[in-house]
């Protein structure tokens, strides 16, 4: 061999001859790295110059424990080479639909060893062969270079591959010129349950299964059944919950139902009869989630449970520094629920994810509302007291629940709506927005008289499926109609009181009075002396004497129907007293006290919510209120004491 020849080092690709003694010849192949169709690539100037290959792949095949590729040379003789030391093979190709988007998965049978295991595989992650360790083990080897004939060896020895769809959510989908509701153990269409429908949804959810009674005499005692749910509680409460349930199979809304009461009152218990109508398996002990999961748990669960009531069980803030995280997470979930958005994910592709916004109808429990203004105005709140639960009908609709006829009234209600999907739901957004056209005062948020229009126009579709199935007649329905009517008003006049109660505005005026009362701060007149009605104001008569002393943090002057508030005392006493339900900024509450109409001038000349005041002989800035607001906004709210509303409205 020559010497020029020893020294010669071929490229990456390249393919030289060396001469050697006796005519004998030598190649010599150096192999790229394997092709990753998502790695680099590197540049190849000298591409042009290679060759083409002296080898065609005829076939793959498995050969004893390997897979082995056959290749034809130029000169027709066969060669072989091991790919790798184990089979697989493709026997279902997936495709998961979630309603948004779909994904495909494959479905792999592998044998290694003697031993045979059965996976999944997303599609990208199958082409780049890096599941091979991960599902097989240390002893799987894909032999040097032979990542992709890896690949293409498993497609090719695959054969016949079943092809399936499998849905991943909740609620309703069209198939042909039908509407299926999609539930954990397959769907429901006009006729009942149907077969061959594939749903695959998360953990939580696998309990989400309605039923379809056997004949007409079960359909009936199971309507009964769900509404003697009704008798479990007052009026206020039994019945936006039930409306509730059967809104929910409707689709999208932008409010959450919160159902609040101290520890002991059965809160979750009646939530859990809400949630078995559609699963029995869901009791008080099983529901689907709750505030201890993350937000991106609740948001994933109230994204796959579309068209489905979900409840989010146990919002109880301790008054610990956890408090903080939690009311984060409840915060999102009801505004995503409210805005209908969900957040968009950068994935590790380096691609932004579809958001998944909330798609269930959201019913929570809490001991506490969250104290959030825009929270609340997202919310129904539904307050449950000490003994107004009836617990002996609340046991009867508990064996109810367990025995699946909760969930045989809602198999067949959704039936009822297939049938005539598209003009039902017509029939509920129509009525809805006369319903909503009726609500008006300045009292309660804009979102309020929707969200109560939305329960109602519900109700009275379920109403109008249980006469038509003959579980009540013409006169109950109009009884129960009325009742609702009367419910869902009377929970309007207490939801304006919560929304009241979550201001900042309306809150920070409702401390001021209650830190007058208990001496935490006092109002002097305009020279800084004892004012008119001093014990209002904060002062106190000493024990002897007739003279008036005053108590805490000086926090303004009063001038007859005026009052002025030293804007950062006022805040600063407010903000103690408020506790773990802390203020809003000082400047943002400010221009809310501006926005709710509860300053009675403001310096238009400098566009500025203070004005300037001479009170004490000094030039000032101040806040100028009616010295009334203080009297009518602590009327209408405790600040000290949860709110407990009553029934004057």
């Amino acid at each position: 061999m020559s010497g020029s020849a020893d020294r010669d080092r071929p490229g990456n690709g390249a393919r030289r001859e060396c001469s050697q003694p006796a005519g004998m010849k030598f190649k010599f192949v150096l192999l790229g790295p394997d092709d990753d169709p998502d790695g680099p690539r590197r540049p190849q100037a000298r591409a042009a110059r290679v060759p083409p290959s002296q080898c065609r792949v005829l076939r793959y095949e498995q050969r004893g424990a390997d897979i082995i590729r056959v290749e034809q040379r130029e000169n027709g003789r066969l060669k072989t080479t091991a790919v790798a030391n184990f089979h697989a093979r493709i026997v279902r190709d997936v495709i998961l639909d979630d309603g948004q988007e779909q994904r495909r998965l494959f479905g792999l049978e592998a044998a290694l060893g003697g031993q045979r295991v059965a996976f999944a595989v997303c599609a990208a992650e199958f082409s780049r062969m890096s599941w091979v360790l991960n599902k097989l083990g240390p002893q799987a080897i894909v032999y040097p270079g032979q990542q992709q004939h890896a690949r293409a060896a498993i497609q090719w020895l695959s054969g016949e591959i079943r092809q399936e769809h499998i849905f991943a959510h909740l609620g309703w989908r069209k198939h042909g010129e039908h509407w299926l509701y999609l539930h954990a153990g397959g769907a429901l269409g006009a006729g009942g349950m149907l077969s061959g429908v594939q749903v695959q949804v998360p953990a939580a959810l696998q309990s989400y299964q309605v039923r379809y009674p056997k004949d007409p005499e079960d359909l009936v005692r199971a309507v009964r059944a769900s509404l003697h749910c009704l008798s479990v509680a007052p009026d206020r409460i039994s019945f936006p919950l039930l409306a509730a349930v059967y809104r929910a199979p409707f689709g999208r809304v932008d409010f959450s139902v919160f159902l609040t009461g101290t520890t002991g009152v059965f809160k979750t218990a009646l939530a859990a009869l809400c949630q078995q109508h559609f699963g029995a398996g869901m009791d008080a002990g099983s529901l689907p989630a709750n505030f201890a999961s993350t937000e991106n748990a609740l948001e994933g669960l109230a994204f796959h449970a579309q068209d489905a009531l979900l409840v989010v069980d146990d919002f109880a803030p301790t008054g610990g520094h956890g408090d903080s995280e939690l009311r984060d997470i409840a915060e999102r979930l009801f505004r995503a629920t409210g805005t209908q958005q969900g957040r968009s994910r950068l994935g590790g592709n380096g691609r932004l994810s579809a958001p998944r916004p909330p798609r269930a109808l959201v019913l929570a429990t809490g001991e506490k509302v969250p104290p959030v203004h825009s929270i609340r105005a997202r919310l129904l709140v539904v307050e449950l007291g000490p003994g107004e639960v009836n617990r002996a009908t609340l046991s009867e609709c508990q064996c109810a629940g367990q025995q699946g006829r909760l969930a045989e009234s809602m198999g067949a209600f959704l039936s009822w709506i297939a049938g005539r999907y598209e003009e039902r739901q017509q029939r509920l957004r129509a009525r809805m927005l006369e319903i909503r056209s009726r609500g008006s005062g300045r009292a309660i948020h804009a979102r309020l008289p929707a969200a109560l229009a939305e329960l109602q126009s519900g109700w009275e579709l379920f109403l109008e499926f249980a006469v038509e199935v003959g579980a009540i007649g013409r006169a109950e329905q109009e009884e129960l109609a009325e009742r609702s009517q009367r419910a869902f008003a009377k929970l309007c006049a207490l939801q304006a009181t919560y929304q009241q109660a979550g201001d900042p505005a309306l809150h920070f005026v409702a401390l001021l009075p209650a830190a007058l009362a208990c001496g935490r701060a006092h109002v002097a007149d305009r020279r800084g002396r004892v004012p008119d009605e001093a014990a209002v104001w904060g002062w106190q008569r000493k024990p002897t004497g007739r003279r008036w002393v005053p108590r805490g943090t000086q926090i303004g002057w009063v001038a007859g129907a005026d009052l002025f508030l030293e804007p950062a005392a006022s805040y600063q006493v407010a903000q103690e007293l408020a506790g773990a339900n802390r203020l809003v900024g000082e400047q943002a509450l400010r221009h809310r006290l501006r926005e709710r109409g509860l300053l009675a001038s403001i310096d238009a000349g400098r566009q500025m919510v203070q004005v300037r005041r001479t009170l004490e002989g000094s030039p000032r800035q101040v806040l100028h209120l009616k010295a009334r607001a203080l009297v009518q906004v602590n009327s209408r709210a405790s600040p000290t004491l949860p709110f407990q509303p009553t029934e004057r409205h």
